[in-house]
């Protein structure tokens, strides 16, 4: 009876047997631990590429909007490749939110004047710079909102790892920017990226040529970008399936198709990939 008894009891998570140890260290120590666990541990990369988990690529999280288009959604599940599950509530996110979140990854994992408190400090003017963005008034503004954005999010994800290297699921609640402060005298941010996003990195992810994707002029040309990267070899893919991954609000699909036309031809210009063609089934291939 009693060794029924015991095996019916569940085992302690591995978070509680943490929490258990952590509590036997001197208090100093704890500390310690207790800093480095609001620090975000991201992968290296080298400083001319910028690396991004590949759920963010594979689905319309960073979808193509067009101006003045943008809108609120609560709890939308957003389109993505099979493995992959989101729910989304927030102003929803575009290329140009992207190109915010993948330069604040970048300065994070290259410690660029992090302050005591683990806030990574940047210049608004040298920001907006980096990601071809005119540092005046309005670009300060657009910014300020995208942070907003970035901060204000409720994000769901799922993601399904089968490799030779890795398996499992690996899940992420959170808004995908924790917090951040602005010096309005100095124009200087103070930002702290959600500790826990860095987890979906060990999902998956990839490194981006960064002056490639800063001479794209199109948006979506941006999407297919980041999509085509994340893949060693592009599949052959229904273009009505391309359209609804990238999340482009295209009503017609023939007004689709001459977007995604120009896009691709400005890919095989920055040459991110070589060449292109639509079969008669309608399926875009893709040669890198």
């Amino acid at each position: 009876m009693a060794t029924t008894a015991r095996s019916s009891q569940e085992a302690p998570s591995a978070k509680v047997l943490q929490e258990h140890y952590i509590s036997r260290l001197s208090p100093q120590l704890q500390k310690k631990i207790r800093d480095l666990e609001q620090v975000p541990i991201l992968p290296d990369w080298p400083q001319k590429m910028r690396g991004i988990p590949n759920l963010c690529l594979r689905s319309a999280l960073f979808g193509v909007i067009k101006r003045g288009r943008r809108k609120a959604v609560k709890g939308e599940i957003i389109a993505s490749i099979k493995g992959i599950n989101i729910r989304y509530t927030g102003w929803k996110l575009d290329q140009g939110d992207f190109d915010v979140l993948i330069q604040a990854l970048h300065l994070q994992t290259h410690h660029i004047e992090r302050t005591p408190k683990f806030y990574i400090r940047f210049q608004v003017k040298t920001f907006l710079r980096s990601i071809g963005r005119q540092p005046g008034k309005s670009g300060r503004e657009w910014l300020k909102d995208s942070f907003r954005r970035l901060t204000a999010t409720a994000v769901e994800i799922n993601v399904d790892v089968s490799s030779s290297l890795l398996k499992g699921k690996y899940t992420y609640t959170g808004s995908l920017v924790d917090e951040f402060y602005y010096n309005v005298r100095e124009q200087t941010y103070f930002l702290k990226i959600n500790p826990t996003f860095a987890q979906l990195f060990d999902a998956g992810w990839t490194q981006l040529q960064w002056r490639q994707r800063l001479r794209l002029k199109t948006n979506l040309a941006k999407w297919l970008h980041g999509f085509f990267a994340s893949h060693r070899d592009p599949y052959p893919m229904k273009i009505s399936t391309l359209r609804l991954l990238c999340g482009s609000d295209c009503k017609r699909m023939g007004d689709f198709r001459r977007c995604l036309r120009k896009a691709l031809d400005e890919l095989v210009y920055v040459q991110a990939i070589l060449s292109w063609n639509i079969d008669i089934k309608d399926k875009l291939h893709v040669e890198k």
